[in-house]
């Protein structure tokens, strides 16, 4: 790893571990919240189910304390009693000294001609619970007991439900009280208001009847229409036997709330811990692109000092010469002339590539367009390489499009010859051994195109994709071997997208490349 991203990468290090162990810790206690939360809303429910079944006993015990009033006789209290309460549809007082009954019934319902026979068998199978309720009684508890075996009466309304206590009357006389009510008037008379006093617009509750030959349960009464899709709670009313008691909150629960509350909470560190992936990613991707174009930098500085001191060293050493006059020969003048000349040329080329780079990083970088024969232009870039050609002892074959077709295109001449002169010093500089280049021009679909072909080393698939980019050079031991900047072909593309033209490659590794430039025609 390189030494400048360490520190980097451990400073976000220290940032992403202790985010992603916070987030850790959120999402396992995301879940036990959850479950606090909803045992904690169930115990609100379940208290409220509690203040009902308590308020519904307390009732009945008034029932009861109403029959043992010692301001009048139990009998007249009993009889005071029905008359007052509608869903008592039967009142059964037996003194148990003697098993004398009094039987009292409500207007609505009939006296069966079997009743009196149902009520002794009842009374006989139920002698050890009576003893029982004695016993509390006795004890100072008023025990209130539902009469489950109580078989439904002819002469009574449907679905009766049975309670039976024991109770002393104004003479210390024991009785027992059996009663045997109609639950859907009872569960309106007693606990309606009750209900809909903690109803609020908070919650529904109901009372149903539910039996194992049932497939749900059979509301008698709601304060509000229960919705069967979502939760509710229930308990067993004590009072009444195979009763319910029910609720569920209306509109948004509580537990609703929470768990959508968890999912967002989850949702959002999710979301942290993908940002902070992806911001990490970034900027570990952005620190790598920079120390890449720094390193590409170095080696631009490295390369392009190593290009200037060549030309330069020429030039000095052969003007050294000449001033020194070691040459005696006017032939051998000459061709040290035509060396320094085209070492400068070589020289200005290299700070024109420099210079041109920098403008166009400073977005200065003008064109001076003009029309101009595509032909004459390549023609005459072709013999100013004549001299490189010759020293580099190869061979360039120019192929120009038939003189009977116009090739006007409208360019800058300097920018012209600077992307033609790229390429063709390119295809010498990466000949791998090759001695034939081939430079043409034709005409494609109203452009006029100039064709730079080598059959050097050839570019891979994969680095064509970045050959036109700033400071990049193809990685291989011949690139290696060869000095360059970098910036021929990121200027060379720059300028074609300046004329609306286009560059174009066309290369195979270890096959050679070919080079389109292509300008749009004026006619």
């Amino acid at each position: 790893m390189n030494k400048p991203i360490q520190p980097v990468l451990l400073i976000l290090f220290f940032i992403a571990v202790p985010f992603l162990i916070y987030a850790f810790i959120q999402v396992r206690s995301l879940g036990e919240d959850e479950e606090m939360a909803q045992a904690v809303y169930e115990k609100q429910m379940e208290a409220v189910l509690f203040s009902l079944n308590q308020y519904a006993d307390d009732m009945m015990s008034q029932w009861i304390r109403r029959l043992s009033s010692d301001q009048q006789p139990i009998l007249e209290n009993g009889n005071d009693l029905i008359i007052g309460n509608e869903s008592i549809q039967l009142l059964v007082l037996r003194k148990m000294v003697n098993q004398e009954d009094s039987v009292f019934l409500n207007d609505y319902v009939t006296k069966d001609e079997n009743l009196e026979k149902q009520i002794d068998r009842w009374y006989q199978k139920e002698d050890s619970t009576l003893r029982q309720l004695t016993k509390y009684l006795d004890a100072g508890f008023q025990k209130i007991q539902a009469a489950e075996d109580w078989k439904a009466s002819g002469g009574l309304k449907a679905g009766q439900v049975a309670m039976t206590a024991m109770v002393y009357d104004q003479d210390s006389v024991l009785y027992n009280s059996l009663m045997v009510l109609e639950p859907t008037y009872w569960v309106e008379q007693v606990l309606g208001n009750k209900m809909q006093e903690i109803d609020q617009d908070d919650f529904r509750l109901g009372v149903y009847k539910w039996t194992h030959d049932q497939q749900s349960p059979r509301y008698i009464y709601q304060t509000d229409t229960f919705d069967i899709e979502s939760s509710s709670i229930k308990k067993k009313l004590w009072v009444l036997p195979g009763m319910y008691l029910s609720i569920q909150p209306k509109g948004e629960s509580y537990i609703d709330i929470i768990q959508e509350r968890s999912k967002n909470n989850l949702y959002f560190l999710l979301f942290s811990l993908l940002t902070v992936f992806i911001g990490t990613a970034l900027v570990i991707r952005n620190i790598r692109s920079t120390l890449k174009i720094a390193q590409l930098k170095s080696d631009f500085v490295s390369n392009v000092s190593h290009e200037i001191r060549t030309p330069l060293a020429l030039i000095r050493m052969y003007a050294e010469t000449l001033m020194l006059g070691r040459v005696n020969t006017e032939d051998k003048k000459k061709h040290y002339y035509q060396i320094i000349h085209h070492e400068s040329g070589r020289l200005t080329y290299l700070v024109n590539n420099i210079l041109d780079f920098s403008r166009i990083e400073a977005n200065r970088k003008t064109y001076h367009f003009e029309e101009k024969e595509l032909n004459e232009m390549v023609e005459s870039i072709h013999l100013n390489f004549a001299h490189l050609f010759k020293e580099k002892e190869m061979e360039c074959t120019l192929s120009l499009c038939s003189e009977s077709v116009s090739v006007s295109v409208s360019v800058d001449p300097q920018a012209f010859g600077e992307a033609l002169s790229n390429l063709i010093e390119n295809a010498v500089k990466y000949s791998n051994g090759s001695k034939s280049i081939e430079v043409s021009t034709f005409v494609d679909e109203g452009y006029g195109c100039c064709t730079v072909k080598d059959y050097g080393a050839g570019i891979s698939k994969a680095a064509q994709k970045h050959i036109f980019d700033k400071f990049y050079r193809v990685e291989g031991a011949l690139t290696q071997k060869t000095k360059g900047t970098g910036l021929g072909l990121s200027l060379v593309k720059h300028i074609m997208e300046s004329h609306q033209g286009q560059v174009l490659v066309d290369s195979k590794p270890g096959v050679g490349s070919t080079f389109t430039l292509k300008f749009p025609l004026t006619q």
